[in-house]
């Protein structure tokens, strides 16, 4: 299975101290022809997902990892360019791998099998595969979809399926349907490294998503001044993430100054936050393009602290927010952009 599958799913801990019971993993098994090869236990989520938790040889066509964790906990399994994930709960884990992925030469196989818990690991793999393929075809991704709510409702007893809903939190699945299947979820489950995970990445989703108050915003403008995000309470304002190299932000922007000029006089303010990394290219494109309205940035690209703490993983991304600060809208363009705003100010 393809590592792109795993590389943007939730940022969750992978080994952590806070439990009395101390537990170990033990990963068993045989790579028919793999003798000299290695077998990795990788984090496999987060922005440390490369690094080893541990590594073995394969000799004899076999295989063991095992050590001691504090919790359950996940990582990725790496053999070669196969790659797999596994839960580790204290149960023992098999499996059996013959072949390279892409080499024709043999037939290419791999068996995992473990606990129940394993089990819901390997499903809930295919169904982010189905989703996701839905998503490359315009499916917008954000649910709630019948049949991830239907294996959610079988599975309600699942650490694993804690696992499951954190990532599609970060896939930009429904919150109000994550937040509701959190609330089922039985108290073994909640009280869980994976349960306490999902709760936290909910509380840090909530603010901005739609509904939430959108966190406050303070970096520096063109001339090294500041303009919080805060300061312009009582207008309706249009958060635009974007950069000077993004093309689908610069087709925007003539719906964005239409706007713009129709209501800025009337209680409407753009505030568009910049993942540039080059000053230059920041500066030049807002006079080039005739930019208006305010515009900050960190200068430091996608380590943009702002962005991150927006959620935001493509631009051009766009929070919509009412005098209150409260989201009403998210990523609407073209006409539906036009028409919410319109909808503001012919109410007044």
């Amino acid at each position: 299975m393809s590592r792109v599958v795993f590389s943007f799913l939730a940022l969750v801990v992978f080994l952590t101290t806070g439990c009395d019971r101390q537990m170990k993993y033990t990963i068993s098994g045989t790579w028919k022809g793999a003798d000299g090869q290695v077998v990795r236990l990788l984090e496999g989520w987060g922005e440390n997902q490369d690094k080893v938790i541990d590594s073995v040889i394969v000799k004899d066509g076999r295989f063991h990892l095992e050590k001691p964790i504090n919790q359950v906990g996940r990582g990725m399994l790496e053999f070669g360019t196969y790659f797999r994930p596994v839960l580790l709960d204290g149960e023992p884990v098999e499996i059996e791998v013959e072949g390279f992925q892409g080499d024709t030469t043999v037939k290419n196989s791999f068996v995992l099998q473990g606990s129940p818990e394993q089990t819901v690991m390997d499903k809930v793999q295919g169904i982010q595969m189905l989703r996701m393929f839905a998503m490359a075809f315009g499916d917008s991704g954000e649910g709630p979809d019948a049949l991830i709510e239907s294996y959610i409702d079988s599975n309600l007893n699942r650490k694993a399926i804690a696992y499951f809903m954190e990532d599609l939190l970060a896939s930009k699945y429904s919150l109000p349907a994550i937040e509701k299947n959190y609330e089922r979820l039985t108290p073994d489950v909640k009280t869980s490294f994976p349960g306490k995970s999902l709760k936290a990445s909910i509380d840090d989703m909530k603010p901005t998503s739609l509904g939430g108050i959108a966190p406050d915003i303070d970096l520096p403008d063109v001339d090294g001044n500041h303009e919080p995000l805060y300061s312009l309470r009582g207008k309706y304002v249009l958060v635009d993430f974007w950069a000077s190299w993004c093309g689908p932000c610069r087709k925007e922007i003539p719906n964005l100054k239409m706007i713009y000029e129709k209501y800025k006089d009337r209680g409407f303010e753009i505030y568009s936050v910049s993942l540039d990394d080059k000053r230059e290219a920041w500066i030049t494109a807002i006079a080039e393009l005739d930019l208006p309205w305010v515009h900050v940035s960190s200068l430091k690209g996608w380590d943009c602290p702002v962005a991150k703490r927006y959620h935001v993983t493509g631009i051009s991304k766009m929070f919509l927010l009412d005098p209150e600060g409260k989201i009403v809208a998210v990523d609407l363009r073209g006409e539906d952009l036009e028409k919410k705003v319109d909808s503001f100010f012919n109410n007044m």
